[in-house]
């Protein structure tokens, strides 16, 4: 005759298996609901079984759309590989002017650049690493279709509604293409110092979810070149109870479709939503 804590430790038998157990492909999950209103593509990979583990929106995940800050990621990479950035704490002053993020109106450190994503402290690096090494780096990533001949400035972004010191960018990539650098990166086989994916790996973390697992990534968020729809990225990392995936997330919204955040806050809630769903958060 089952006794209550019988059950009470067959039931917690079953909550550890369902978070533990690796996903098969047929049974992770993604709802519709989490993308209405949104043109959207999401990834996921399985870093222990090596393939990919479910697709929304195949065929937009094909399609390369500026890479925004997502660019952070390989940038701070080829910066802590030249010795540009030594460290976390490796500081640049402001320069006094008044951008429209608060965040922004201050000294930066490699980690708040990250955290905060300070687009001038970018403009401060890609300067110092010059033309010719940004674009050995790109080629050596195999990252995107490579393209900075929209400036050192400005290559990865978009323009935006008020006032965009940037220029258009031109340095595109896919989602697919953004999972196979990630794939590259987690898996060390960048042909860069082990010092430089360990500090990366140290400024992308982002938080550890309620259930013990690490997410690292990094947002974007951009304009379509008509100005009427922005563009969200999330790429990122999890891993704990023995799961390790890579996921990629990318999102166009109308006006009438946008919420308040910025468009890759909005692609990384959504990822953590669908994580959430399939017992990986």
């Amino acid at each position: 005759m089952k006794t209550r804590s019988t059950d009470l430790a067959l039931y917690i038998l079953l909550v550890v298996m369902s978070v533990c157990m690796p996903l098969k492909a047929a049974e992770f999950q993604i709802r519709k609901s989490h993308f209405e209103r949104i043109d959207a593509c999401f990834i996921i990979y399985d870093m222990k079984s090596q393939q990919i583990l479910a697709v929304y929106g195949e065929e937009r995940c094909k399609q390369r759309y500026v890479a925004c800050s997502t660019f952070k990621m390989p940038l701070a990479v080829m910066a802590f590989d030249s010795g540009i950035l030594k460290d976390e704490n490796s500081l640049f002053r402001w320069d006094g002017i008044k951008r429209s993020n608060e965040a922004w109106n201050q000294d930066c450190t490699a980690a708040s650049w990250m955290k905060n994503s300070v687009v001038w402290y970018s403009q401060r690096i890609t300067p110092l690493l010059g033309k010719a090494r940004l674009q050995s780096y790109l080629k050596a990533f195999n990252y995107g279709n490579q393209d900075i001949s929209a400036g050192l400035t400005g290559a990865w972004l978009t323009d935006g509604k008020v006032g965009s010191d940037a220029g258009k960018g031109r340095l595109k990539i896919s989602a697919f293409e953004q999972l196979e650098f990630l794939k590259s990166f987690w898996t060390d086989r960048l042909p860069v110092s082990a010092d430089a994916i360990e500090k990366t790996k140290r400024i992308t973390f982002i938080e550890t979810s309620p259930n013990g697992f690490t997410l690292h990534g990094k947002t974007g968020s951009g304009y379509l070149d008509d100005l009427k729809s922005d563009l969200g990225w999330f790429i990122g990392h999890i891993q704990g109870n023995a799961r390790e995936y890579l996921v990629v997330t990318a999102i166009t919204r109308d006006e009438k479709g946008a919420d308040a955040r910025y468009p890759g806050m909005a692609a990384r809630e959504i990822t953590k939503a669908i994580l959430l769903d399939n017992h990986i958060w």
